[in-house]
């Protein structure tokens, strides 16, 4: 077979990096004549782009084993695209790192395993995918060369004991149960297309869905964001103490706070004294309380393991005070989302894992750090999110209405107020739509509001009262801005279990 030999990891980077600039057209076309020359059959699917650069422009004969790709240069390549949006720069999706073999891997040595020997040291080529542009446009736009030993020790850590927690999984005969929301950075993706498929990998234990191992997209946007583009300084959560294999990220989050259980916010503010006041107070404590020079969803781990916090205040019967919002989103941007997996609302509301730290009052009337816990939505309620996500993106493309109403402003005077068309809490009892304005605004494009490309319908009241003849009305050119939110009776269920007594 006509292989090109690459005795060393430059001659594939160097090799890689001639790379950029060309499309994909061109390289699928170099790939059918490599193929033709040598016997190989072409691969579809998402696998095809990197067995078309393996042997279109690396001419080097793609292989499936439990090896690197380039045997010889002990390098692994990997073809992966990111995409700009609202947020910036994204990993587009995981990036998958192999099969997982139940039955062959070396479950007892992390750097002795299969996982390792192939992807210890990579080499990741990155194009945009942009919507609407065909893929052989395409054309690889950067390079990173990745050594599993020198990403920065509290990768290395996490990622080990993420390989470890998998291996736990498996030697206890628990693959069946295994799940990409209980790991960190490499997680257990399923492998196919997500049907009913299984292995058997013992006699002894149930048979298990097939995975691949993958860096998750979280991960992978905040490595391409850290590598490709910016040096920002980064700031951390954990310890500089090593992860231990009995602990996990979520216990150490959880321990932090358990001293400061039953506090009143007033004793809080006295030691963590730098607070915003006003709606982020509660956050500012709680940031200060895991020594924190950032929110917490700005730091490292946060960010590449795509959790949040959410601070919940709830009343004497256990609501939360407020709705748990979400960012803000784009109108034309959500119109575009044609996959409900790939959208933003899957990965803040689904995909993330939050910090959850419940505030309530004591039997003195005091208000207190009550508890905290890890959470993510259950498997059963993320079609009623997707509902809501398609309902309002339904809005936005047939037209979105502002009904005129009625309504009192805090002096007591009458007052015109518009209520849209998108899913409000009676929608579903999970989620809904409004505004997460402090003032809503329908005459200018500010802070608080956008300018619709399509001008909603500004449906008027038939009688005006006299005393607001003379007040302005929309023309449906502005609106407030609106974001997705969890119902914060949906909320108390989740959390009603974990709330104490004081």
């Amino acid at each position: 077979m006509g292989n090109k030999e690459y005795k060393t990891s430059e001659e594939v980077k160097h090799r890689a990096e001639e790379a950029i600039g060309h499309s994909f057209k061109e390289i699928f076309e170099l790939a059918r004549k490599f193929q033709q020359e040598n016997g190989l059959k072409e691969k579809h699917g998402k696998g095809n782009i990197g067995q078309a650069y393996e042997e279109g422009w690396f001419n080097y004969a793609c292989n499936e084993e439990a090896e690197p790709d380039f045997k010889d240069a002990d390098i692994e390549l990997k073809v992966t695209p990111f995409l700009i949006n609202s947020r910036g720069y994204r990993a587009k999706e995981r990036l998958s790192l192999g099969k997982i073999n139940y039955r062959d891997e070396n479950w007892n040595e992390y750097e002795e395993s299969r996982f390792w020997t192939k992807n210890h040291h990579l080499l990741v080529m990155y194009y945009q995918y942009i919507k609407g542009v065909k893929r052989e446009k395409f054309s690889v736009e950067k390079v990173d060369e990745i050594l599993l030993e020198e990403l920065p020790e509290r990768d290395q850590m996490i990622i080990q004991h993420d390989w470890e927690k998998i291996a736990r999984y498996v030697k206890e005969g628990k693959a069946h149960e295994l799940s990409e929301r209980d790991f960190m950075y490499l997680s257990p993706a399923r492998k196919g297309s997500g049907g009913d498929e299984k292995v058997k990998y013992n006699d002894k234990y149930p048979k298990a869905k097939p995975r691949a191992y993958s860096f998750k997209k979280s991960y992978m946007t905040k490595l391409f964001n850290e590598r490709m583009l910016t040096t920002e300084e980064i700031s951390y959560i954990l310890p500089d103490t090593v992860l231990s294999k009995e602990k996990e990220f979520d216990d150490i989050l959880i321990e932090t706070l358990k001293p400061y259980l039953g506090r009143t916010v007033e004793s809080l503010k006295k030691e963590f004294p730098n607070y915003r006041n006003g709606y982020s107070d509660k956050n500012d404590i709680v940031k200060q309380i895991y020594k924190s020079e950032n929110d917490l969803e700005e730091t490292d781990e946060f960010q590449k393991a795509n959790y949040k916090l959410r601070t919940l205040t709830v009343d004497e019967k256990g609501t939360p005070t407020q709705d748990m919002p979400f960012s803000a989103f784009d109108f034309e941007g959500l119109l575009k989302e044609k996959n409900w997996t790939e959208s933003i609302a899957y990965d803040e509301m689904v995909d993330s894992k939050f910090l959850l730290v419940i505030f309530s009052k004591n039997a003195e009337g005091q208000e207190i750090l009550n508890n905290a816990l890890i959470w993510y939505i259950p498997k059963k309620d993320v079609n009623k999110v997707k509902d809501v996500w398609e309902e309002a993106r339904r809005v936005i493309k047939n037209g979105i209405k502002l009904q005129q109403k009625l309504s009192h402003d805090r002096a007591g005077r009458l007052i015109f107020i518009y209520e849209n068309n998108f899913p409000k809490s009676s929608f579903n009892k999970v989620a809904h739509v409004r505004n997460k304005a402090g003032e809503s605004e329908y005459f200018c494009e500010n802070a608080n509001s956008v300018k619709l490309k399509k001008p909603a319908e500004v449906i008027t009241l038939k009688e005006i009262p006299e005393e607001l003849k003379d007040t302005p009305i929309p023309t449906g050119e502005y609106m407030t801005k609106q974001c997705f939110w969890y119902n914060k009776k949906y909320m108390k269920q989740q959390i009603k279990d974990f709330i104490k007594s004081y």
